[in-house]
């Protein structure tokens, strides 16, 4: 099986990811209509960051859940 295919499976990393993609720019843009944003990002800039972050997120939380169950302590 390729490892991509192994990362797939992981469906609680990809609900995860979807919700920090989701969260990133709805944050954002409150903190915006709040008036405590600082507008350093457009708008299109802000749902790309969000995608980035997302997919950063699911990459690196279900490659680390890969070896959560592995020993590793010296013997």
């Amino acid at each position: 099986m390729s490892p991509m295919k192994k990362l797939l499976k992981d469906r609680q990393s990809l609900r995860s990811a979807v919700l920090i993609a989701l969260l990133f720019p709805l944050v954002y843009f409150g903190m915006h209509l709040l008036g405590w944003g600082n507008d350093s990002f457009n708008w299109w800039q802000t749902v790309l960051g969000g995608l980035f972050t997302g997919a950063f997120y699911w990459f690196f939380t279900s490659s680390f859940r890969q070896f959560r169950d592995e020993d590793v302590t010296p013997r």
